[in-house]
């Protein structure tokens, strides 16, 4: 098991941000996390990456204790977030190197992969220019290759495709698909539910700071009992929002 978090916990205030929250991702697994605005995605994300210490529980990827030995677990750890930090003042070539020097990587085959990567995502033409000047989208896919360049055994993503246009959502895909026929380890957060669905192996559910539900999209079918079901009335189904859905639009006149 390269990702293994067991009976995570984490609390601002009295506020409950996780709740006894257990997940695993095996080598070659996509793991799709789905939850609310507030359901804890973003908290777990932090503490998987060393960015936050969470109150009990605990992390092993790649065999290291997270917790306990959070510098030699970020060696294992190819981190995507929501809003990455990038520096404006570099360009896209010089970005990647800096990350690439981070990991330690040896300059001749950091040069390979940042070209590789800049290829890949038609940024070849671009790869001397500031990062300021670069669109959203742009700015994702240094993002993402920054957190890939040293290969990590584990893949954490936050909303990747933010920015994205659709030809580089498809791209996106066989990045993941890639990653997932050479044994990586990938968590990917999304409101995008048909990324989810396509991308995914199996989907686990944030709501309230609790895993309300994990398994492959038939596994979650047969617990609701809804054979029929796409992601989103499944997503509806174990977050519990169906109710507060239809209770909202009968008091705004509407009907769903």
């Amino acid at each position: 098991m390269v990702i293994k978090v067991s009976q995570l916990s984490k609390s601002y205030g009295r506020v409950r941000a996780l709740d006894d929250v257990s997940i695993e991702v095996q080598a070659g697994e996509v793991l799709g996390l789905l939850g609310a605005n507030g359901s804890g995605k973003t908290t777990l994300n932090r503490c998987l990456t060393t960015l936050l210490q969470p109150d009990s529980g605990t992390i092993v990827i790649d065999d290291v204790d997270v917790i306990a030995n959070p510098e030699t677990a970020r060696g294992s750890i190819g981190y995507l977030a929501e809003f990455p930090v990038l520096y404006p003042s570099l360009t896209a070539w010089e970005f990647l190197s800096f990350a690439a020097g981070l990991r330690g990587i040896p300059r001749e085959q950091a040069d390979q992969r940042i070209e590789r990567w800049l290829q890949l995502f038609e940024l070849d033409q671009a790869k001397t220019r500031r990062l300021s000047g670069f669109s959203q989208g742009m700015k994702r896919k240094v993002a993402l290759a920054a957190a890939l360049i040293d290969e990590p055994k584990a893949v954490l993503l936050d909303e990747p495709t933010n920015g994205l246009d659709p030809p580089s959502v498809y791209l996106f895909r066989q990045v993941i698909s890639d990653l997932r026929s050479r044994g990586r380890a990938v968590l990917l957060s999304s409101h995008v539910l048909p990324l989810v669905q396509q991308s995914c192996d199996r989907v686990g559910i944030l709501a309230g700071g609790r895993i309300v539900a994990a398994g492959s999209i038939e596994q979650l079918r047969v617990a609701a009992d809804r054979p029929q079901a796409d992601l989103e009335d499944l997503f509806m189904h174990f977050a519990g929002l169906n109710q507060e859905m239809i209770e909202r639009l009968a008091e705004a006149g509407l009907r769903r």
